[in-house]
Protein backbone atom coordinates (compact mmCIF):
# COMPACT_ATOMS: atom_id res chain seq x y z
CA UNK A 1 0.00 0.00 0.00
CA UNK A 2 1.59 3.32 -1.26
CA UNK A 3 1.50 6.24 1.81
CA UNK A 4 -1.69 7.81 0.79
CA UNK A 5 -3.52 4.76 1.44
CA UNK A 6 -1.84 4.46 4.57
CA UNK A 7 -2.59 7.63 5.81
CA UNK A 8 -6.25 7.76 4.67
CA UNK A 9 -7.00 4.49 6.72
CA UNK A 10 -5.51 5.19 9.64
CA UNK A 11 -8.00 8.44 9.06
CA UNK A 12 -10.48 6.46 8.93
CA UNK A 13 -9.26 4.03 11.56
CA UNK A 14 -9.12 7.45 14.10
CA UNK A 15 -13.08 7.95 13.16
CA UNK A 16 -14.11 4.79 13.49
CA UNK A 17 -12.58 4.38 16.82
CA UNK A 18 -13.73 7.44 18.64
CA UNK A 19 -17.56 6.72 16.73
CA UNK A 20 -17.45 3.72 18.50
CA UNK A 21 -16.50 4.98 21.80
CA UNK A 22 -18.81 8.15 21.10
CA UNK A 23 -21.93 5.13 20.44
CA UNK A 24 -20.87 3.22 23.52
CA UNK A 25 -21.02 6.13 25.98
CA UNK A 26 -24.19 7.43 24.46
CA UNK A 27 -25.70 3.92 25.35
CA UNK A 28 -24.34 3.58 28.54
CA UNK A 29 -25.90 7.20 29.40
CA UNK A 30 -29.41 6.10 27.43
CA UNK A 31 -29.33 2.97 29.71
CA UNK A 32 -28.68 4.90 33.18
CA UNK A 33 -31.17 8.23 32.30
CA UNK A 34 -33.61 5.18 31.08
CA UNK A 35 -34.55 6.98 27.62
CA UNK A 36 -36.14 4.66 25.34
CA UNK A 37 -36.68 7.29 22.75
CA UNK A 38 -33.35 8.20 22.59
CA UNK A 39 -32.10 4.40 21.07
CA UNK A 40 -33.90 5.45 17.64
CA UNK A 41 -31.55 8.34 17.32
CA UNK A 42 -28.45 6.23 18.25
CA UNK A 43 -29.52 3.46 15.79
CA UNK A 44 -30.31 6.52 13.06
CA UNK A 45 -26.93 7.65 13.67
CA UNK A 46 -25.21 4.15 13.23
CA UNK A 47 -26.75 3.99 9.95
CA UNK A 48 -25.49 7.26 9.15
CA UNK A 49 -22.30 6.22 10.16
CA UNK A 50 -22.25 3.64 7.49
CA UNK A 51 -23.06 5.59 4.94
CA UNK A 52 -20.30 8.23 5.57
CA UNK A 53 -17.59 5.19 5.46
CA UNK A 54 -18.85 4.61 1.92
CA UNK A 55 -17.92 8.15 1.18
CA UNK A 56 -20.95 9.43 0.91
CA UNK A 57 -21.05 13.40 1.09
CA UNK A 58 -24.96 13.59 2.56
CA UNK A 59 -24.37 11.33 4.93
CA UNK A 60 -21.17 13.00 6.35
CA UNK A 61 -22.85 16.19 6.71
CA UNK A 62 -25.90 14.48 8.30
CA UNK A 63 -23.38 13.10 11.15
CA UNK A 64 -21.63 16.38 11.56
CA UNK A 65 -25.30 17.65 11.99
CA UNK A 66 -26.35 15.45 14.13
CA UNK A 67 -22.92 15.61 16.27
CA UNK A 68 -23.40 19.49 16.13
CA UNK A 69 -26.82 19.14 17.71
CA UNK A 70 -26.23 16.71 20.30
CA UNK A 71 -23.39 18.96 21.52
CA UNK A 72 -25.82 22.02 21.52
CA UNK A 73 -28.43 19.68 23.26
CA UNK A 74 -26.53 18.38 25.93
CA UNK A 75 -25.11 21.68 27.10
CA UNK A 76 -28.51 23.06 27.25
CA UNK A 77 -29.57 19.96 29.12
CA UNK A 78 -27.23 19.90 31.92
CA UNK A 79 -27.83 23.59 32.03
CA UNK A 80 -31.16 23.51 32.60
CA UNK A 81 -31.28 20.52 34.65
CA UNK A 82 -28.11 20.15 36.74
CA UNK A 83 -29.91 20.25 40.18
CA UNK A 84 -31.95 17.57 38.81
CA UNK A 85 -29.26 15.26 36.89
CA UNK A 86 -27.06 12.64 38.95
CA UNK A 87 -23.34 12.92 38.87
CA UNK A 88 -22.81 10.41 36.50
CA UNK A 89 -24.92 11.68 33.90
CA UNK A 90 -23.63 15.43 34.13
CA UNK A 91 -19.85 13.89 33.56
CA UNK A 92 -20.76 11.45 30.63
CA UNK A 93 -22.77 14.13 29.22
CA UNK A 94 -19.79 17.01 29.28
CA UNK A 95 -17.65 13.84 28.11
CA UNK A 96 -20.02 13.18 24.93
CA UNK A 97 -20.46 16.69 24.40
CA UNK A 98 -16.57 17.20 24.18
CA UNK A 99 -15.95 13.72 22.02
CA UNK A 100 -19.12 15.11 19.72
CA UNK A 101 -17.56 18.31 19.45
CA UNK A 102 -14.04 16.58 18.15
CA UNK A 103 -15.34 14.48 15.89
CA UNK A 104 -17.15 17.33 14.00
CA UNK A 105 -13.98 19.06 14.03
CA UNK A 106 -11.93 16.11 12.73
CA UNK A 107 -14.71 15.31 9.92
CA UNK A 108 -14.10 18.74 8.99
CA UNK A 109 -10.71 19.36 9.36
CA UNK A 110 -8.66 15.96 8.51
CA UNK A 111 -7.35 16.09 5.13
CA UNK A 112 -6.45 12.31 5.54
CA UNK A 113 -10.41 11.43 6.05
CA UNK A 114 -11.32 13.73 3.07
CA UNK A 115 -8.98 11.42 0.84
CA UNK A 116 -10.39 8.33 2.24
CA UNK A 117 -13.98 9.90 1.49
CA UNK A 118 -12.97 10.63 -1.85
CA UNK A 119 -11.09 7.28 -2.21
CA UNK A 120 -14.47 5.49 -1.31
CA UNK A 121 -16.88 7.71 -3.03
CA UNK A 122 -18.53 6.20 -5.66
CA UNK A 123 -17.49 7.49 -9.47
CA UNK A 124 -20.24 9.52 -11.13
CA UNK A 125 -20.85 9.46 -14.65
Amino acid sequence: MSQFDQSALKARNKLLAMFLVHIVLDAMLVAIAKDIWAIGRILVTIVVMYFVLQGRKWAKWVLMGIFSFLVVALIALVIALYSKLSTVLIVGSSILTVLSAIIVIYIACSKDLNRYFSYKRPASF
